[in-house]
């Protein structure tokens, strides 16, 4: 029997754990639609652009949030087995609160370091392919500013093509790990620089 009420709290967690993360899921698709929407509206991008943007930038939002989903969704579920009379029978077969709580704190444990060690990297990488592809449809914009946690994105717009430059992070007026690419207007590569530090004090 307490086998099966262990599988029992592990299994209706993680679906509650799911359900949120559902609901924030959509929500988030949802409103960084619109925004995707205005942003490819006069481009010639495909119809279905917009949507798949939205869908892999969305769970980098996710892991952001996971400290307060983990949070909700434990609130939810202790309310749940508390109104439908499961907190009683687990209580009955020897299960404390403290009990449950060091079973649903550790699964929250596990829970987060498996997404750090195996979703954490492949969310990067969907995070870096949404910036490249944008920045792919930002010709029309002379300057692009995007900073997340794969750092400082400058895209500029020049009369002889563009420059794309991009930093680990900014330290007051200095820019740290820079590196820059400078495009002609055919899109191909003239000039790479890179620098371990770059001061922007002066607006050169």
């Amino acid at each position: 029997m307490n086998n099966i009420l262990f599988n029992y709290l592990i299994k209706n967690y993680l679906k509650t754990i799911f359900i949120v993360v559902l609901i924030i899921y959509s929500f988030g698709l949802i409103l960084n639609l619109f925004e995707e929407i205005e942003f490819f509206k006069e481009s010639n991008a495909n119809i279905f652009q917009p949507l798949i943007l939205s869908s892999i930038y969305i769970p980098s939002l996710i892991i952001k949030l996971l400290p307060f989903i983990i949070f909700f969704s434990s609130m939810w579920f202790i309310t749940k087995i508390k109104n439908n009379r499961d907190l009683l029978i687990l209580k009955v077969y020897g299960y404390s609160n403290l009990k449950i709580f060091i079973i649903l704190a550790l699964t929250s444990f596990l829970l987060g370091w498996m997404i750090l060690v195996i979703i954490n990297p492949i969310t990067s990488s969907m995070v870096m392919y949404y910036e490249k592809t944008k920045s792919q449809y930002s010709r029309d914009i002379d300057h692009l500013i995007s900073f997340n946690k794969n750092g400082l994105w400058i895209k500029e717009n020049l009369e002889t093509g563009n420059r794309i430059i991009t930093a680990e992070k900014p330290e007051k007026f200095d820019l740290i790990n820079v590196s820059i690419f400078q495009f002609d207007n055919d899109n191909k590569l003239k000039t790479k620089i890179f620098a371990k530090k770059v001061n922007i004090k002066k607006k050169n």
